[in-house]
């Protein structure tokens, strides 16, 4: 079993899909993110993040979903929130610096959302 996160917030954009801005780039066998995503649930704890980026161009039909696992170089996370309540789970910003994760973790197709 794994633990998982889904990465849509973003500084800036919200929960906008879209409006977001994190990028994933194709690079060979890769995809290459940069961007952050805002209050996320499990931050630092998940196994895997499930991160929706922008794969081309403007509005909804330009964003893909990615698999990134916990361990992917270029991943890092914020200090953690703090909040009222909830204290049981961290919420931290997830933070992609030319993070490569495998092209053969993209769900669906490129611009499926």
């Amino acid at each position: 079993e794994w633990l998982a996160s889904y990465c849509l917030t973003e500084p800036g954009s919200g929960s906008d899909a879209a409006a977001l801005k994190t990028r994933a780039v194709r690079s060979g066998g890769d995809y290459v993110l940069n961007g952050a995503k805002q209050f996320i649930s499990g931050a630092g704890d998940s196994d895997v993040y499930v991160v929706m980026a922008r794969t081309g161009g403007d509005g909804p039909k330009g964003i893909s979903t990615l698999v990134v696992p916990k361990d992917a170089p270029g991943l890092s996370f914020g200090a953690n929130e703090h909040k009222m309540g909830w204290h049981m789970q961290s919420t931290r910003q997830v933070i992609f610096e030319d993070c490569k994760v495998p092209a053969e973790n993209l769900l669906a197709t490129e611009g499926a959302g």
